[in-house]
């Protein structure tokens, strides 16, 4: 067992509960890549990903996909096939999320070995660098990949949530949905 120490303390120690959960919304929310640094890491390392709208893409393929396939009167059938939908796709995010977590580890290991063997001298150099190089290139893949797979996982999420409470799908607005936390369900008066 690797013993994880929280950051900034020296006399934490953090069990990784997220490896042994059951896959679930909520523990997708908790592991989930942040947006930002998955950007940067686009950038950083030249890949060509697209990471703008996979929500919204995958929230109108499960919509579509219920319309067509899942039968639409309300009970308890119709509640299974939903949560029988949600299920991959949150276990596939998840287990991109893990996947993700264990490469960049292992690359900042082989950082740290490259690192130490420069400050130590007497090792063959070449081999340590191109082993971090790899290392680091399939962390910011893996990366990528989790990211991608936590979007479809939330669009499809939106769009199973919105049929099991009845209610017709609609594209996600942002400034409707601000408007609605902000200000109730009614939307302000123009000024004017």
């Amino acid at each position: 067992m690797r013993i994880e120490l929280t950051p900034g303390m020296t006399n934490v120690v953090r069990f990784p509960l997220e490896r042994r959960m059951k896959p679930s919304l909520d523990l997708l929310w908790e592991i989930a890549p942040d947006s930002r640094e998955v950007g940067l890491v686009i950038e950083a390392f030249g890949l060509d990903d697209d990471i703008d709208g996979i929500r919204d893409i995958a929230d109108r393929e499960m919509a579509d996909y219920i319309a067509n396939n899942i039968r639409p009167e309300p009970g308890a059938q119709r509640r299974a096939a939903l949560d029988e939908l949600l299920r991959p796709a949150v276990e596939r995010a998840v287990a991109a999320c893990r996947r993700a977590h264990e490469a960049a580890a292992a690359a900042m290991a082989a950082q740290r070995l490259v690192v130490k063997a420069q400050s130590e001298g007497g090792y063959w150099m070449s081999p340590l660098e191109e082993r971090a190089t790899d290392r680091s290139n399939l962390a910011a893949r893996l990366l990528v990949d989790a990211h991608i797979a936590c979007d479809e996982a939330r669009g499809a999420s939106r769009a199973i949530r919105l049929a099991k409470s009845g209610e017709d799908w609609r594209p996600f607005d942002v400034e409707e949905e601000a408007n609605a936390l902000f200000f109730g369900e009614a939307r302000p008066l123009a000024a004017g």
